[in-house]
């Protein structure tokens, strides 16, 4: 009982999508990464990690699609097989481990605009639905770019899905402390592109 209480607690103080609140530029420029816990516009829980990160567009662009480094930046993909890529996208195949289960599952990843923005959404596989983006935002600092990461993940069942969310925020925070120290070395010849 005090279980279903507490979900239901938190499926009403969670923000939904096009709430958010604009960034929280001092905390952001000083280091802080900023997770919170959202929903899409169709209710489905999420997670939004933003960072900053001092590198071109280009380095930051060239980690987002460097497949065969993936697994060091998202904790929990045990495997994963690039199916097809061109300059529109990747489909690729995961194998995962997601807080309380393993999962399996295609996602399409749309270049929408390279260097700035790609999507992604589930093809086939164990979720219900996953869908999410990466937006590469400008500062107004040369070689600043603010890091947008969204996520929604339903897996079909509240409460788990409840759990699962909770668990992507700690695993976005760490994410995203990752992949700035990866990019940051990488992207320091060309910090000033934009």
């Amino acid at each position: 009982m005090y279980l279903v209480l507490a979900v239901t607690a938190l499926l009403l103080i969670t923000p939904r999508a096009g709430l958010a609140a604009p960034p929280d530029w001092p905390r952001l420029m000083g280091g802080e990464i900023v997770v919170e816990a959202i929903r899409n516009s169709q209710g489905i829980r999420g997670v939004r990690t933003r960072f900053v990160v001092s590198a071109s567009r280009q380095a930051i662009w060239k980690t987002l699609v460097d497949y065969e480094n993936f697994p060091l930046f998202f904790r929990g993909i045990e495997r994963m097989t690039v199916l097809t890529e061109d300059a529109s996208g990747a489909r690729i195949e995961f194998w995962a481990d997601v807080v309380l289960r393993d999962l399996h599952y295609v996602l399409r990843r749309n270049y929408e605009r390279p260097g700035y923005r790609l999507t992604w959404e589930r093809e086939s596989g164990d979720l219900e639905r996953i869908e999410g983006s990466w937006s590469i935002v400008a500062t107004g600092v040369a070689g600043k770019h603010l890091l947008i990461y969204e996520s929604y993940v339903d897996i079909g069942f509240s409460a788990i899905t409840y759990f699962i969310q909770h668990g992507a925020m700690t695993r976005a925070g760490e994410m995203a402390d990752t992949l700035r120290n990866w990019i940051e070395p990488a992207g320091q010849d060309s910090v000033t592109g934009s």
